[in-house]
């Protein structure tokens, strides 16, 4: 009896310790929780495939939360991050975009961008999201294999074009011509190679002539201009002569003019003025 209640009391009291504790640990999470976790929300226009409630959520690669929940709304999907902003910055140069897991498909969202002129991005706001290059090049390969395709049609048709070009009737047509020109090239070497050497030996013989001759010509030179160095003073006597003779010739006209008949009768004296002659 003693005993019976002994433990009664004892299991009482432990029930009523772990619940206590429980109390107390659920208010304290409850308050971390409500107090270190803040929500953003991200507008995805490409497909989500592989996100789930709980995925995680990191920011340049450090895990600061995860996806909360997610819907689809406007052609969009609307998902809402729970993370703690004690761990990371969020600005409003921040930018989401999805990691997609090759192998497994899981994806988580990164947060990327930080930066001395961001201002820090109050809770509840929107997170732009940055397109995922694997998506952008998933998304543009249609258009990729278009064109490759057309190009692959063009060289085609070019290679084809190619092939008709280098067929057994032009490469006749080329041998043809090859075989016209390296006979025309021969006729014309055959044709102008001795004129042209003809041409090099006149050449050659009038500059031996000329350099023959140089010494000849400056003997010849050197002699004119003795010559004309001799005649120089019997030339200058003979001019001097025959100037005089044009003085005298010169004053016996202008004689005549004055007195014609002083050639018979001679000259005469001047008459005095006044009187007669």
């Amino acid at each position: 009896m003693h005993n019976r209640g002994r433990r009664f009391r004892l299991g009482v009291y432990v029930l009523g310790t772990g619940g206590l504790f429980v109390l107390l640990l659920g208010f304290i999470l409850q308050n971390s929780l409500n107090a270190d976790r803040a929500s953003y929300f991200i507008l995805f226009t490409e497909n989500v495939k592989g996100m789930v409630v709980g995925s995680k959520v990191n920011f340049q690669g450090v895990p600061i939360g995860v996806v909360k929940d997610m819907r689809f709304q406007d052609g969009k999907t609307l998902v809402e991050l729970r993370v703690d902003p004690s761990r990371a910055s969020i600005q409003d140069i921040t930018r989401a975009r999805m990691d997609r897991l090759l192998v497994t498909g899981q994806v988580t969202v990164e947060l990327e961008g930080y930066g001395p002129e961001g201002k820090p991005l109050v809770a509840g706001s929107f997170v732009q999201p940055k397109e995922d290059p694997l998506h952008a090049l998933t998304a543009s390969l249609p258009e990729v294999v278009d064109r490759a395709a057309d190009v692959l049609g063009r060289i085609d048709s070019l290679m084809a074009r190619a092939e008709a070009m280098l067929g057994p009737e032009n490469q006749r047509h080329v041998t043809a011509i090859l075989e016209h020109v390296e006979r025309a090239a021969q006729q014309l070497a055959d044709d102008t190679m001795p004129a042209t050497a003809s041409l090099v030996r006149e050449a050659t013989e009038a500059t031996r002539s000329v350099r023959e001759l140089a010494p000849d010509a400056a003997n010849a030179l050197r002699e004119s201009g003795a010559l004309v160095a001799g005649l120089r003073a019997p030339m200058q006597t003979a001019l001097a002569g025959f100037r005089s003779t044009m003085d005298d010739l010169r004053g016996l006209a202008r004689q005549l003019k004055l007195a014609p008949d002083s050639l018979l009768f001679g000259v005469q004296p001047a008459a005095p003025a006044g009187g007669e002659r």
